[in-house]
């Protein structure tokens, strides 16, 4: 018993400082023109190895010892299935109209297709320095999903406090956003059907439950519970019974996912895909759920990560590495977002603003790096990289788009008029 009083008032140290952190820095971060959750990524970097392991080693070691790393581990994944949960319900493909729906599917593909095809190419450059596994095509892969994401949520969170969410540029990267969520999870689930079994018998197992889990959750639960959940429609209040049934839901299809061989998370967002797409019920749903995983959870998740970020060298070659990683990663998306936007006739303005929206990969990245971590797809060394060019796209979104704003071109076509319904 004592034991395990002394591991529980560690946890509630840990929690506290994380708390404090990510609220301090991500506060920083606002007042230099960035969102917050920027500095939540950062706030976990600092509380990890890197910063506070290195000033306080003995103490680092003391608080984050293998029973809270176990601890920080199930929260970090709880948070993170009732995080994308709330991801699944605000993306809504009905909104829009043909137009812009014709707009953003050519950006989601470029977007999505032209990094993956980078990410690939980037996978031969890494090879030599990082691959440490049996089979390169989970590696090639993995590394083209991982440059190919796009943060739909943090790209979210910085249109809503920057006030740019009513714009067509934050409309059409929204949407665009959120089709590549959908294309780099489903790819992702792809994959991590392959590492498990190992074979592509066996990965073709674990894909087809995925896909009869996904046909099952659309052609019976979504009906069901678009009727279960007419109360909260009508009466603009949900009954704690009602979110007792949504908690239920969303850790049931994360535990199954994550039986047949497919990461929590992915279950988390499909429930969420399915749930009535009605802005009562998602501001009902929010206003129960979103402040706990926002503040409380997803911070968790960050010093999870940050733990895991460190170097057991750090050396002129792995500078160089992470310059190609940074190099490869940027352009790749920046280049085909612009172009794209451009041929659709948008400004060269608008279309540089919206390839560096793009660029912003945030917790989408962390939750895809913490994947191939888990299943030992990259190294610890190449899993810090990663992470670091994750945090730095994003810092280089919000301040790219607006010199994109200011920059002169010598010609720009009339903007493209977008209407959302």
């Amino acid at each position: 018993m004592g034991n395990e009083m002394h591991i529980f008032i560690k946890m509630l140290v840990v929690f506290i400082l994380i708390l404090i952190a990510s609220r301090s820095v991500g506060r920083l971060c606002t007042y230099v023109g960035q969102p917050r959750v920027l500095g939540e990524m950062l706030a976990g970097v600092i509380l990890g190895p890197t910063l506070f392991g290195a000033v306080f080693p003995g103490l680092y070691a003391n608080l984050f010892d293998a029973d809270i790393k176990n601890i920080l581990y199930m929260f970090s994944h709880l948070g993170l299935a009732l995080y994308m949960f709330l991801v699944g319900i605000e993306v809504n493909f009905k909104k829009y109209d043909k137009k812009f729906y014709r707009n953003s599917a050519k950006l989601s593909l470029s977007g999505f297709l032209v990094p993956f095809v980078a990410g690939i190419a980037l996978a031969f450059i890494l090879k030599d320095a990082f691959f440490q596994g049996d089979n390169f095509l989970h590696f090639a892969l993995f590394i083209a999903i991982a440059v190919s994401m796009t943060a739909f949520p943090m790209l979210a969170r910085i249109l809503q406090e920057k006030n740019m969410m009513k714009t067509k540029i934050g409309g059409i990267t929204l949407l665009s956003a959120s089709v590549i969520d959908v294309l780099g999870w489903l790819s992702l689930a792809a994959v991590i059907a392959l590492v498990e079994t190992n074979s592509l018998k066996g990965g073709g197992v674990t894909f087809l439950g995925t896909i009869i889990f996904v046909i099952v959750l659309f052609k019976v639960c979504k009906p069901l519970l678009e009727r279960i959940f007419v109360s909260v429609v009508e009466t603009g209040k949900m009954h704690q019974g009602l979110l007792a049934l949504i908690l239920v839901l969303v850790l049931s299809a994360a535990a199954f996912t994550d039986y047949i061989g497919v990461y929590s998370v992915f279950g988390g967002f499909m429930m969420g895909l399915i749930m009535p797409k009605n802005k009562v019920f998602e501001q009902q749903v929010r206003s129960k759920l979103e402040d706990i995983v926002v503040v409380f959870l997803v911070p968790i998740f960050f010093t999870y990560s940050g733990i895991n970020t460190q170097f057991t060298t750090l050396n002129v070659s792995l500078l160089i590495m992470f310059l190609i990683i940074l190099i490869f990663s940027s352009i790749s998306k920046y280049a085909s977002c612009l172009i794209t936007m451009r041929a659709a006739g948008f400004g060269w303005r608008e279309s540089s603003g919206v390839g560096s929206l793009m660029n912003a990969r945030g917790l989408m990245e962390l939750i895809v790096l913490n994947v191939g971590l888990t299943y030992n797809i990259i190294s610890q060394d190449l899993f810090s990289l990663m992470v670091w060019m994750a945090i730095i796209t994003t810092a280089m979104a919000l301040p790219a788009y607006h010199f994109s704003e200011k920059f002169k071109f010598k010609k720009a076509l009339p903007s493209n008029t977008i209407t959302i319904k």
